[in-house]
């Protein structure tokens, strides 16, 4: 009966080894799998942020001269997920022709001297989509410390760089004439007259306005003044040389720059303008035609001067023309 019994015995513990076994074997794979899938889960919530941030991320493989893009960073490119393998020479040719040589010396940088790199870049996607990503950067160092991978990530950043040109617009230009305002012509003027001084070359002011605006806006309301403020702003827009600068300085109160010209060259130019505004009817629509006028003041620079008193100059100018009647432009030097 001895012998049975130790048979028995070992059978018994090969069974309880055998079962602690399958119960590890069945712990093992129960972690495994609950490790997977919180690897899945985790991987899906990356590429959720991702797209949800407009954020992608990147692996450069320097010895296997590989690239490796997650799914946004393809969507950011303009091009389908896993359908195209990128290489550096494509990502070069995607980037705007003035930016690409400024992104291959950072990322050589990032290469030579292990120094992260964040620049901002214009991209062309297949479709012809112009956008602005920020991208950035690092080098990955191996036991050796020799570079072998860059990682980094691209954020799409074109709706950002839209709104801050918005914002730049609007603090430039002048709302109903889409001229620049008098924020950027003062700027503008003591610009010039740095130039001007330094170089010793002539430049030239003029201020001018609609004759009688206030009764062309009690007669035919404000929708008629914003009628005439537009087509005179258009006019010295068109009357202008490239180089010179017409903005809206408030009211009917308007300004123009003229780099390198004397004021006898700056008469010329705007009294064109003058003669144009003068024959144009307004008020078609209503059947109440109307025309207006202008008056110009026109001074030049002299050496010494502020932008403050080259202003005045050309206000003094401005008030001799209406004393005198008006629908005239003068120019003092």
């Amino acid at each position: 009966m001895l012998i049975p019994l130790i048979y028995i015995m070992t059978l018994m513990a090969g069974a309880a080894v055998a079962a602690w076994v399958g119960v590890n074997l069945r712990r093992e794979r129960a972690l495994r799998e609950l490790a997977e899938s919180a690897a899945a889960r985790s991987e899906l919530r990356l590429k959720e942020i991702e797209a949800l941030a407009h954020i992608g991320n990147w692996e450069f493989d320097l010895a296997a001269d590989r690239i490796y893009w997650s799914e946004e960073t393809f969507r950011i490119f303009g091009l389908t997920p896993g359908t195209h393998e990128p290489d550096f020479a494509d990502v070069l040719l995607s980037i705007h022709v003035e930016d690409a040589l400024m992104f291959d010396r950072a990322v050589q940088q990032a290469i030579n001297n292990r120094e992260p790199y964040q620049i901002d870049l214009r991209i062309t996607c297949p479709d012809g989509t112009d956008k602005h990503i920020h991208a950035q950067g690092s080098p990955v160092l191996s036991d050796r410390s020799q570079v072998v991978r860059l990682i980094g990530t691209v954020l799409d950043i074109t709706e950002r760089k839209r709104t801050e040109e918005i914002l730049a617009h609007q603090a430039a230009y002048d709302a109903l004439t889409g001229l620049v305002n008098r924020r950027y012509l003062l700027d503008r003027l003591e610009a010039e007259i740095a130039v001007a001084r330094r170089y010793e070359r002539p430049f030239s002011l003029c201020l001018c306005d609609v004759d009688k605006f206030k009764n062309v806006n009690d007669t035919y309301g404000h929708a008629a003044g914003d009628e005439i403020l537009c087509a005179f702003g258009e006019l010295l827009r068109e009357g202008s040389r490239r180089g010179d600068v017409c903005g809206r300085l408030g009211g009917d109160e308007f300004c123009m720059l003229f780099p390198q010209t004397t004021a006898d060259e700056a008469h010329s130019c705007v009294d064109r303008i003058r003669e144009r505004l003068e024959v144009m009817a307004f008020g078609m629509k209503s059947g109440q035609p109307y025309s207006v006028t202008a008056t110009f003041g026109i001074a030049q620079f002299r050496h010494g001067m502020t932008g403050a008193e080259l202003l005045e100059a050309a206000d003094k100018a401005l008030y001799a023309a209406k004393q005198r009647g008006r629908n005239r432009t003068l120019a003092v030097s």
